[in-house]
């Protein structure tokens, strides 16, 4: 794993009809942040990331973001390309390392996080989150922290992440009320096992 923590990237191609998409993710930089700014202020982003719970946005989030490279924060960000184009945000986590948040999941077993958007809006509904997020647990998130189970909570209202996800081979496990967060969460659950190469 050190190849990942000190920049190495993990490029990875997706056969998607007759075009070849190659998904590469690079840990985020210091340099990446004006851009995750732009992202994070792009509706579509700003509608599920700006939960009221991090104030102000962005700055509050670009702060975690800044932590995280700098060592502060136990929550890895990376950079996604598509083929060669920056195109969004996934972040990886132990749940463990959130107290509070894993006492309100209650999940009974050790599991890591994971979060992600896509930042440029011509790219979403294409298809690329669900294939991203598989090849970003195979490659980088279960082997970093040799953990077998993963959890994504996306709010309820957000049906095209929930569709995504379900896509990318999670299953739900049940809606959970995060103390601070507007929304609960559509709490959905997929093992290092249930990553069916079939769906690649």
């Amino acid at each position: 794993m050190a190849k990942i923590r000190d920049g190495g990237r993990h490029p990875r191609r997706l056969y998607r009809h007759d075009l070849a998409v190659a998904y590469t993710f690079a840990p985020l930089r210091e340099a990446d942040l004006d851009l995750i700014r732009r992202w994070l202020l792009e509706p579509h982003v700003k509608r599920w990331w700006d939960d009221g719970v991090k104030t102000p946005y962005p700055d509050a989030e670009i702060q975690d973001y800044r932590d995280a490279i700098e060592g502060k924060d136990p929550t890895y960000r990376y950079l996604v390309r598509i083929d060669s184009r920056p195109a969004g945000m996934l972040q990886h986590y132990r749940i463990g390392d959130s107290p509070e948040y894993a006492a309100t999941l209650a999940l009974g077993e050790e599991a890591i996080g994971v979060d992600l958007f896509i930042g440029e809006a011509d790219l979403v509904g294409r298809g690329h989150g669900s294939a991203m997020l598989r090849w970003f647990l195979r490659d980088v998130a279960f082997p970093f922290h040799g953990i077998d189970a993963c959890v994504i909570g996306p709010s309820v209202k957000n049906i095209a992440a929930i569709r995504a996800y379900a896509k990318a081979g999670f299953r739900p496990l049940r809606v959970v009320a995060v103390p601070g967060e507007s929304d609960p969460e559509y709490l959905m659950r997929l093992t290092r096992a249930e990553l069916d190469p079939s769906r690649d």
